[in-house]
């Protein structure tokens, strides 16, 4: 008998631990008497001594979802994507006073006059509370504020020039079913004061297959409530949330209309119709539309019978008589603008908003033209696909160089060559691509040939840098430096005002970039890629004499040409945007 009463105490005190619930009837009369003494004992004393337990505090966690949860960008799962791990704080302070008590709340009251004390109550399981000297009070089913009334009203009866102080001090424990298309279904145990809401932030959202605008609260089977989770997050209607008892189900249902919304709208997502709304519905809920929105290009995609057809909207308004249907894709064209930086020398500098298909002269003239000291022939004109393109071309020159200096290291380790052409890809690789494209900066020309007009893009910038009275001098020379401008000198004037050549230098590959961004070798025409007799290429105001390592291996000479156009280029540029670093 000891052994089997043992037995049934510990399977009866498993069970209270796990179960809130009450044990059945029938189960409870069949045990022995001296049994069911005890464990009414134990019962009792986890009712009124054991304080609920409650987390110390709340933590929000990161829910990682597989990529097929989150591909589709759907509005309302980026709610989702991380979650507080519980509903369930130490103290509540200005608690709503519409809160339902109920089993497992504590009430804290405070006594101050002819009586003096501080007491925490919980509600016992038949809905009552216990106080000395006055006995049993009904408050579960009240809300807090009408339990408040009742609990004041008894102790006016019974003490005197007494004042009492009420609150709730600790929030029960609740369990809810998630089921449906929730992310992870299953059953919850959450604070008293929880909502549908934080009840399915809980279970990680709505998931592929789940409708966010019907999820069904029920209660006792039926359905106390519908929430269209859109009503809270772009109305912001918070209002008619309410709170979740024990043993409530929530119900994700199944999605409904999936609607893309694309090109000029403020929110371009996926969107969730319900069955009878019409596709207006969805440019709302994509914040309308851009300032950009081409109201004459207004399209609809739609899958029937196999087929995609496409639905030209000739008026905006159209779109309130059009019933939305499941994979509908609207997409409303924008017109096309180009964003483009203007900096140094013009009246107005400054970023320009430009209709597509304007030029350099509209971005010249929306800035107001050229101050006095403009110097338009060394402006400079950047494109974001140059720019990446001229990357591209350093990387393979750079990878280009070190193979050489491997092979020249392997073949002729003792070549003072290796040092030069190292030295040359190293400057390659510190080198920050400009992208500049050498245009026709020439207001008036450009008017006489429409066809120098360059036409912008996207992302340019254009400096103009002020007049300057200087020559600039880099490489193997003795003083790298400015030297004042000269209109009848050449090149070797310039070299020679800064000490002249050094040992290193090679003495006839000299390189100019003249202002314009063109590069022309001293004794040889044109760029530097071709040949023909000039003795004294000109030298202008802003040019860049730059004098290369000498390197004896004429093949490793031919190889080098490309960097030092690079290397020469940038330094272009660079001056150019230190002239105008204040803008």
């Amino acid at each position: 008998m000891h052994k089997n009463k043992f037995l049934l105490i510990g399977l009866a005190i498993t069970v209270l631990n796990i179960s809130s619930q009450e044990y059945d009837d029938d189960f409870f009369k069949s045990l022995p008497d001296d049994v069911q003494k005890e464990l009414l004992e134990k019962t009792i004393n986890k009712e009124n001594f054991e304080e609920p337990l409650y987390r110390a505090g709340a933590k929000i966690s990161k829910l990682d979802k597989p990529d097929n949860e989150i591909e589709r960008n759907v509005y309302g799962e980026n709610f989702f994507t991380s979650f507080q791990s519980t509903f369930m704080p130490i103290n509540e302070p200005n608690f709503d006073t519409s809160y339902v008590l109920d089993y497992g709340d504590g009430i804290k009251i405070q006594l101050i006059g002819q009586k003096d004390s501080t007491n925490i109550y919980k509600i016992a399981r038949d809905g009552t509370i216990s106080i000395d000297d006055i006995g049993q009070i009904s408050i579960s089913g009240l809300t807090l504020a009408q339990a408040i009334s009742s609990i004041k009203l008894e102790l006016k009866k019974v003490y005197i020039a007494t004042e009492s102080f009420i609150s709730l001090q600790n929030v029960r424990d609740i369990n809810v079913l998630i089921a449906g298309n929730a992310y992870k279904p299953g059953i919850y145990t959450m604070s008293g004061n929880s909502n549908p809401l934080h009840a399915l932030v809980m279970a990680g959202g709505v998931n592929k297959y789940g409708s966010f605008r019907d999820i069904k609260v029920k209660r006792n089977n039926k359905i106390i409530g519908v929430i269209d989770l859109y009503d809270y997050l772009i109305n912001g209607n918070f209002n008619n949330i309410q709170r979740l008892q024990s043993g409530d189900l929530i119900f994700v249902d199944k999605t409904q209309n999936l609607v893309t919304v694309d090109g000029a709208v403020k929110r371009p997502m996926i969107y969730e119709l319900k069955k009878d709304e019409t596709l207006d519905k969805a440019i709302y809920f994509a914040n309308g539309l851009n300032v950009k929105a081409n109201l004459q290009s207004i399209t609809i995609d739609r899958i029937k019978s196999g087929l995609v057809n496409r639905i030209l909207v000739k008026n905006i308004d159209d779109i309130k008589n059009i019933t939305s249907k499941d994979n509908d894709i609207i997409n409303i064209s924008e017109y096309r603008f180009n964003e483009v930086r203007i900096k140094g020398a013009v009246v107005n500098p400054g970023k320009y908003l430009m209709q597509e298909g304007d030029g350099i002269l509209e971005v010249l003239n929306r800035a107001g033209g050229y101050t006095e000291n403009a110097y338009p022939l060394a402006g400079i004109y950047s494109n974001k696909a140059a720019k990446a393109i001229s990357k591209l071309a350093s990387q393979k020159l750079y990878n280009d160089l070190v193979q050489i200096v491997l092979n020249q290291a392997s073949a002729n380790p003792e070549s003072s060559d290796v040092s030069s052409i190292l030295e040359l890809a190293k400057n390659i690789d510190d080198i920050e691509p400009s992208g500049r494209v050498n245009i026709e900066f020439d207001i008036q020309k450009i008017i006489e040939n429409p066809s120098l007009n360059t036409l912008i893009q996207n992302g340019d910038e254009i400096i103009i840098p002020e007049k300057t009275n200087y020559v600039h001098i880099f490489g193997e020379v003795s003083n790298e430096g400015t030297v004042a401008f000269n209109q009848d000198a050449n090149y070797i004037y310039y070299i020679n005002k800064q000490g002249g050549f050094l040992k290193s230098a090679d003495l006839e590959g000299v390189y100019i970039l003249q202002p314009n961004g063109e590069s022309v070798k001293a004794n040889i025409k044109k760029n530097i890629f071709m040949s023909g007799p000039l003795r004294n290429p000109e030298i202008l105001p802003g040019s860049i004499i730059y004098i290369p390592r000498s390197i004896d291996d004429s093949y490793l000479r031919r190889q080098a040409i490309q960097a030092y156009a690079a290397i020469i280029g940038n330094i272009g540029v660079s001056l150019a945007s230190l002239s105008v670093l204040d803008q």
